[in-house]
């Protein structure tokens, strides 16, 4: 009878392999799409094409496949009801988003910058990250006096040599309101974003050891920001070298996996610049 009850108990439980492409309402695909699963340490990243392949494991009919995408309403899908089809096609409605204020100035504007992340012409140790890291971030907070704002300017990092150094690189920008963020770890940022802000990072013989990308228009941001670098692939058999220092200030992490921001106790090489004007 014991052996018989094993026997209906784990009947329930399946192991899957999920694969297929996100989609919007034109059927146009949606690059880079979050895939994760309720309930469950999963979570993968969609291709630059919406493609996806995501091995669950065990699972319940009742656990939900959750799927996000900037400016898009989340989608949840009972695993139920799409395991076992192959090459599934997942819709994706669009959300109703107010436009953050985009400010345009001119080339030659001179305004006050304010810099977060250390320059690490020189450092304590040299540092590497590896692997799966499709879906990491690093960001900076950003706290504006009242009579103050802050406008997006320019993102980057710095580098250093290395064995397989990092050779080229698919970026993510994210922008957050913190405001209701008190403490860490915490899932309280709200991304003020209308639509993904993407670069592209490609080694070059720069001496300096630094890449930038400056933003072609200027976001303002909220007055408790945080600014986001995001890995959008896997390094595979590269690296990512770079110089760091043992402490770092404002400084916040996601996995792909936990999906909740926590404080960062080294200076990243990654920073993030700003202008600041009146309001």
């Amino acid at each position: 009878m014991f052996y018989v009850l094993i026997l209906l108990l784990t009947s329930y439980s399946y192991s899957e392999q999920l694969s297929g492409i996100i989609v919007d309402e034109n059927h146009n695909p949606l690059p880079y799409s979050t895939l994760r699963i309720k309930t469950k340490r999963i979570a993968a990243l969609a291709d630059s094409t919406g493609r996806f392949n995501l091995t669950i494991g065990k699972y319940d009919k009742t656990d939900t496949l959750s799927i996000s995408y900037l400016g898009y309403r989340s989608l949840n899908k009972a695993i139920g009801e799409i395991a076992g089809q192959r090459s599934l096609v997942l819709e994706m409605a669009p959300a109703t988003t107010l436009l953050e204020e985009l400010v345009v100035l001119p080339k030659k504007t001179k305004l006050k910058t304010r810099k977060a992340g250390k320059k690490h012409s020189w450092a304590m140790m040299k540092s590497v990250i590896d692997g799966n890291v499709a879906g990491e971030c690093f960001g900076y907070e950003f706290h504006a006096k009242p009579d103050k704002k802050y406008l997006l300017h320019k993102v980057g990092f710095y580098y250093c040599e290395g064995p397989s150094q990092m050779t080229k690189m698919k970026f993510r920008i994210n922008v957050y309101d913190m405001n209701e963020v008190k403490k860490a770890p915490s899932s309280k940022f709200i991304n003020i974003l209308p639509k993904p802000i993407y670069f592209d990072y490609v080694l070059t013989e720069n001496l300096s050891g630094k890449f930038e990308y400056e933003i072609p228009f200027h976001i303002a941001l909220p007055q408790d920001a945080l600014v986001e670098i995001e890995f959008l692939e896997d390094l595979k058999d590269e690296y990512f070298w770079f110089r760091s220092n043992m402490f770092g200030r404002n400084t916040w992490n996601r996995t792909l996996v936990d999906g909740i921001w926590d404080k960062n106790p080294f200076a990243t090489p990654f920073f993030i610049e700003c202008m600041e004007v009146d309001k």
